[in-house]
């Protein structure tokens, strides 16, 4: 089973922001409803991208560049949300929508979200919109 990076960076990045240094496999499988074998693959794939390392029989850790992606990946996610509330969407349907689209929408359209919701602190979840260059 393929799971985009945003995705992946995104759900990882959500262990990291809960104090969770090295995320395993049952993590992944629970957050995205995949089984744990194939968590395992896409931890492992994170890691040969140069994000981080995966630990055998532990789990990923993310390294600077790592965290610096998963930052990107969350602001992105996080500014589409506000972009779906401001169309009206619901809060959980926000969410829903911007996981779908977030592996394709490019950087233009993210600068202009950026200049859009600039003083914005926090999504529509009332989760944080990282700062992050770049």
């Amino acid at each position: 089973m393929f799971v985009n990076v945003d995705t992946l960076l995104r759900v990882a990045y959500r262990a990291f922001e809960e104090g969770v240094q090295i995320i395993g496999p049952t993590y992944l499988s629970l957050h995205l409803g995949i089984p744990k074998s194939s968590a395992q693959n896409q931890l492992i794939r994170l890691a040969e991208t140069g994000l981080g390392v995966y630990v055998p029989k532990k789990g990923f850790l993310f390294n600077e560049k790592g965290l610096h992606e998963a930052k990107k990946a969350v602001k992105k996610h996080r500014l589409l949300e506000c972009l779906m509330e401001e169309l009206g969407m619901e809060r959980g349907d926000a969410c829903r929508e911007a996981a779908r689209i977030e592996a394709v929408v490019g950087e233009g359209l993210i600068r202009l979200l950026e200049d859009r919701y600039r003083p914005r602190r926090v999504c529509p979840c009332g989760k944080e919109i990282p700062e992050v260059e770049g």
